[in-house]
């Protein structure tokens, strides 16, 4: 069962890797963009600082509040997917690890959607 656990983890951790790095690169192409640290396997602890400054910015860039909307969402379904990720990683529950899959995949979509608009919407076009 170890082993499983182990893979659904890696799994998990592969995917936070993923929506952070889409993260950064919606967050390079903002109206105001804003730089996240990017290097690989960065620690939880200056990701999640950086994630959650992102969240708190997202009122303040010139684009609409669908938009704004989604750069928050992003923010706090990829901060609550790290929470959950944390606590699985002290006491896996399978549960909880769905719960991170499931908050990869509305950070996901929610950033994704904004990287489409800011192509579509990018300044000279």
């Amino acid at each position: 069962m170890a082993d499983r656990e182990d893979e659904i983890m890696r799994g998990l951790a592969h995917a936070i890797s993923t929506v952070y790095t889409i993260l950064v690169d919606v967050c390079a192409n903002l109206p105001v963009p804003i730089g996240l640290p990017t290097d690989q396997h960065i620690p939880a602890g200056d990701a999640v600082p950086a994630i959650q400054r992102v969240a708190e910015l997202a009122k303040d860039q010139p684009m609409g509040e669908t938009q704004e909307a989604q750069l928050f969402t992003g923010c706090i379904h990829l901060l609550a997917a790290i929470d959950l990720y944390a606590l699985c990683a002290t006491r896996f529950v399978e549960t909880r690890a769905e719960a991170v899959g499931a908050n990869l995949v509305y950070a996901e979509e929610a950033l994704k959607n904004l990287a489409l608009w800011l192509i579509i919407n990018e300044p000279g076009d």
